[in-house]
């Protein structure tokens, strides 16, 4: 991978100055391979003397007697010099071969180089935690990278990710980058990208996590669909139980074929050619098919993954299930009629004060009006003790 710039540069030819275009040329070498400086200038019958130049040190020259200075690890393709070839290959590059180079020919400079040394991302692993932290890494980097995360659909608040990353042997970075699991994560799917510091090329991994409940003795079905983006991958389904994790079953859509290890798990292949690729589990059994089962897909940057933590139950755990549930009812049921009893004895105690609230006020009332109630019957009865007029 390289670009063309254009430098200044002043040569001195024939006694006299002449203003040239020295062209620069920008490579990136890959960790640990060889890698090529190129170089190239017009063929002359006479002899030709190379130098190249590392940041303003010499680092090797060739004169027309042969080598005079070079390092071990670096050479020339002299089977085509006398075809103008001056390109230098330096051999399992390391960090140490990154920087600035200048191509010398009979004293003229020709070429500047810009070398960057990489060691690009190969692998980007994604995973989950007992406590429920999400984990994304990849090792084996340089330089350090630039990871990022976000969610499908979109987060309405930022993440907050704590990423480390170390040197460890030959200068390569460990990358581990933790989130935390949102509380209703079963609605987002986890998306991490990795991504090179001259950004040449990006990996991506990402999770998605559901939970199933299967009953025990039935057929069971795990659903798992590839991403639409995901054409070509190779799946493969595992299984994990007390920290053990197996192997369940393997397919590659390059020859449309699958594996299984295990006798009771199959997927439709008619439907794996549509990026369907579900397990069947028959004739589960709770406690040795309860636990987390992943369906892994890698592609060639990508590897997607969908958790599904998985509960058989068996007819004896259903049968306490629905007296559980039985007992729960009839609690609700007597707290509710409790309450209702409650309220009841309640307005029936307001109802009992109101009317003797009522019967005193009528007795105080009584008591402020002794005379009105006393001269009432007397004149009742001097009515009735009155003689009539046809009488008289």
């Amino acid at each position: 991978m390289s670009r063309t710039h254009n430098g200044a540069c002043v040569v001195l030819w024939i006694f006299s100055l002449v203003a040239c275009k020295v062209p620069e040329v920008r490579v990136t070498c890959i960790f640990s391979m060889d890698c090529i400086l190129p170089c190239s200038f017009t063929p002359t019958n006479g002899d030709v003397k190379i130098q190249w130049f590392q940041q303003k040190a010499l680092i090797f020259s060739s004169e027309p007697a042969g080598q005079r200075f070079n390092h071990a690890n670096m050479s020339l393709f002299s089977d085509s010099v006398s075809e103008g070839n001056a390109s230098l290959l330096v051999k399992q590059v390391d960090k140490r071969s990154k920087g600035s180079y200048k191509c010398v020919v009979n004293n003229v400079t020709v070429t500047y180089v810009v070398a960057s040394v990489e060691a690009p991302i190969r692998t980007v692993s994604i995973d989950i935690s007992p406590s429920g932290l999400i984990q994304c890494s990849t090792k084996d980097v340089y330089p350090a990278p630039v990871v990022q995360w976000s969610t499908e659909p979109r987060l309405s608040h930022a993440l907050h990710p704590i990423t480390h990353m170390a040197p460890g042997g030959k200068s390569l970075f460990t990358v581990e980058s933790i989130l935390k699991q949102q509380n209703n994560s079963l609605d987002y799917i986890y998306v991490c990208n990795i991504t090179s510091k001259y950004g040449t090329h990006t990996r991506t991994a990402s999770l998605q996590l559901q939970e199933i409940t299967g009953s025990e003795g039935k057929d069971l079905v795990i659903p798992c669909k590839a991403p639409k983006k995901l054409q070509s991958f190779s799946l493969v389904w595992t299984f994990m139980t007390a920290n053990k994790t197996t192997d369940i079953l393997t397919y590659d859509t390059q020859t449309h074929k699958s594996k299984s290890f295990w006798n009771n798990a199959e997927l439709k292949e008619d439907n794996a050619l549509k990026g369907d690729v579900s397990l069947t589990l028959e004739n589960t059994v709770g406690l040795e098919h309860s636990g987390i089962y992943t369906c892994a897909f890698s592609g060639a940057e990508t590897r997607h993954l969908i958790q599904s933590r998985v509960v058989i139950t068996s007819a004896r755990q259903e049968k306490g299930f629905v007296r559980y549930n039985l007992w729960m009812l009839g609690i609700v049921v007597g707290l509710i009629a409790l309450l209702a009893l409650t309220l009841v004895i309640k307005r029936y105690r307001a109802k009992s004060k109101r009317n003797q609230e009522s019967a005193q006020e009528d007795a105080e009332m009584q008591s402020m009006n002794p005379d009105k109630t006393s001269e009432e019957p007397e004149a009742g009865n001097k009515l009735m003790t009155q003689p009539s007029a046809s009488h008289s």
